[in-house]
């Protein structure tokens, strides 16, 4: 499902960078251009070191260039969940920095003029079933109480119209901290930024080995790195690299189809606050206006063959146009999946392995800027260990038992979880 993005084919001329050639020396190495590495990059200049990105394909080509570009606040489940599970304090800690996350984006693209269409008006939950609602409504009152966050407001099917203009669910949830913006242009313009501050990016070289003694060696085909400290940020789209890092993350696909431009009326008439969306199916679906007027439409991917991949997004098409019957006439005008990093915890993972290289990765759907703020963490780490406070710190990263059958526990879940969409209240 590789498939040119519409975010791809609307961000203007991919620059070209060239392939690391000959030994080339810094502080600090950094495998993957997507937005932890880019954010890792940018964070280590700013505090004067040295910096080389490598990039097996192209800047932005994983899910940082795939994404629905939504921009949302917490973490797979909610708030009081995790309580639960890691205590009060901790929870806090992870909730703040999903807040946080949001403003280190906002931040660093009105600082540094990143033209990548940025939207702040919140983001909208619709509620799939009626039960969802009263769900809602206990998160709201847990999260006032416990969090004192008092920026949720629950939607009856009445009120929602004002939000989205539709039938389909039975009302919704609002958060007033989300924003939206152009995936591709973001990650294009840190790009950019990071080289004006002085880093290198190599792409077209693919991270073959590291080697540790005293300096850290990364080799691709046709070079090698030599640095102090060595990161690898390669998310979803992990290699064979680090056989601890692949066997920790699970890979799930997620699909995207966009409409081709429309009316600005019409697009306000669907969307009128033109929040980002995503509603409370088990198998949700995803969706946003774009600065272009285009419906980006996502949801759950998984295919065998070409066939069935053109399936799935007949399928998604079809869901649009469930929520959206005026878009019924819609041309579809691109069609493009990606894959999205789980951890076995369901949140994302920051650390360092036994030889002391740093990582971060699984954002479970929750990366545009979550994975940012990773990234400022991961470069905070190497050069003030001491200040740094992680709620998402993983000691002693082991891979997940029968990693190998993770493909058909993915397909069994998702069928599981059709099956709880359809049948169970």
């Amino acid at each position: 499902m590789d498939s040119l993005s519409m975010w791809e084919a609307t961000a203007g001329e991919r620059k070209q960078r060239p392939a690391l050639q000959g030994d080339q020396y810094c502080d600090v190495v950094v495998i993957g251009a997507g937005y932890t590495g880019l954010s890792t990059a940018y964070h280590l200049q700013e505090k004067g070191h040295k910096t080389i990105v490598l990039e097996k394909y192209h800047v932005g080509y994983g899910a940082s260039g795939r994404n629905g570009g939504e921009l949302l606040t917490g973490f797979q489940g909610t708030m009081e969940s995790w309580v639960a599970k890691k205590g009060l304090e901790t929870a806090r800690q992870m909730w703040e920095m999903s807040l946080d996350a949001i403003d280190l984006v906002e931040n660093m693209i009105k600082d540094h003029n990143i033209s990548c269409d940025f939207v702040r008006k919140g983001d909208i939950r619709p509620a799939y079933k009626l039960s969802h609602l009263d769900y809602f409504k206990r998160e709201q009152e847990y999260m006032a109480e416990t969090f004192g966050f008092y920026e949720l407001n629950v939607l009856d099917k009445d009120e929602i119209k004002s939000e989205l203009n539709t039938d389909f669910y039975h009302g919704g949830r609002t958060n007033e901290r989300g924003a939206h913006f152009h995936p591709v242009k973001f990650v294009r313009g840190l790009a950019d930024l990071v080289e004006e501050m002085g880093a290198e990016i190599y792409e077209h070289s693919e991270a073959l080995k590291i080697e540790k003694s005293g300096k850290a060696t990364v080799t691709t085909d046709q070079g090698r790195v030599i640095a102090d400290e060595v990161v690898i940020v390669t998310n979803a789209y992990a290699g064979n690299l680090n056989r601890t890092i692949k066997g920790s993350i699970v890979p799930v696909e997620s699909i995207m189809i966009a409409t081709e431009p429309l009316t600005e009326d019409l697009m306000v008439e669907l969307m009128p606050t033109n929040r980002a969306a995503s509603d409370s199916k088990n198998l949700l679906y995803y969706f946003r206006r774009t600065a272009d007027h285009r419906m980006a439409f996502g949801g759950s991917g998984r295919s065998f063959s070409k066939r069935d991949a053109l399936r799935l997004f007949d399928t998604l098409r079809d869901g649009m146009v469930d929520v959206f019957p005026q878009l019924k006439d819609a041309k579809i005008e691109y069609r493009w999946g990606g894959k999205v990093g789980f951890t076995q915890d369901m949140h994302p993972y920051i650390g360092q392995l036994a030889d002391g290289s740093h990582f971060a990765f699984g954002y479970a759907g929750r990366g545009a800027s979550m994975a940012v703020m990773a990234g400022k963490i991961l470069a905070e780490t190497i050069t003030r260990p001491e200040d740094v406070v992680n709620p998402l710190k993983k000691e002693n990263l082991r891979p997940i038992p029968f990693h190998s059958q993770h493909a058909k526990a993915v397909g069994i879940m998702k069928f599981y979880k059709a099956f709880q969409d359809r049948f169970i209240g």
